[in-house]
C-alpha cells in the first residue's frame, strides 16, 4: 500500500466558533474512518495545521477538497512523504487546541516555503500534546 503523510498550514478566512470547530472535527472523523485516513488537526485561532495520513489517492483527494474549502485561505503544503507507519494511527482525526503554536504556525505560513523540518517540529509538538497529562502550553 502506498501510504503517505501530508502536512499543511492555512489561514482561517473567518473566525470559527467552538461549535463550528466541533462540527469540522466530527465530520472529519466520520469521513476519514470511511476512507482509512488518520491524522491530527490543530487550530490556533488564526491558522490551521494538519497532518493527513493514508493511501496516496485518498489523501490527495482530501487535500484538494481542503484547498477548495472556503474556510481556508492559501493552503501551504509543508511536507508530503511516503511512510511505512502512521504517526497518528490511533485517531481518524485527533484535534489539538493549538493556540500555543500560533507564532510557529504563523511564521511557517508567512514564509510560504515548504519545510519538512518545520512540519516535523509542529507534528512532534502536536503528538506530544495528545499524550495523557500533556498540553502544548507545557511544551514551549
Amino acid at each position: 500500500m502506498d501510504l503517505i503523510s501530508l502536512t499543511y498550514v492555512s489561514a482561517a478566512r473567518l473566525p470559527l466558533s467552538a461549535q463550528e470547530l466541533q462540527h469540522i472535527h466530527a465530520h472529519s472523523q466520520r469521513s476519514n474512518r470511511q476512507r482509512d485516513i488518520t491524522g491530527a488537526l490543530g487550530f490556533t485561532g488564526r491558522y490551521f495545521v494538519q497532518c493527513i495520513e493514508g493511501r496516496r489517492g485518498e489523501v490527495e483527494a482530501l487535500i484538494r477538497r481542503i484547498e477548495s474549502d472556503a474556510r481556508h485561505s492559501r493552503v501551504l503544503l509543508l511536507d508530503s512523504e511516503t511512510v511505512t507507519n502512521r504517526r497518528f494511527g490511533e485517531w481518524s482525526m485527533a484535534y489539538v487546541d493549538s493556540l500555543a503554536l500560533d507564532e510557529e504556525v504563523a511564521c511557517a505560513y508567512r514564509a510560504g516555503i515548504p519545510s519538512k523540518q518545520v512540519a516535523q517540529v509542529l507534528l512532534q509538538k502536536m503528538a506530544a500534546a495528545l499524550r495523557p497529562g500533556e498540553s502544548l502550553h507545557s511544551l514551549r
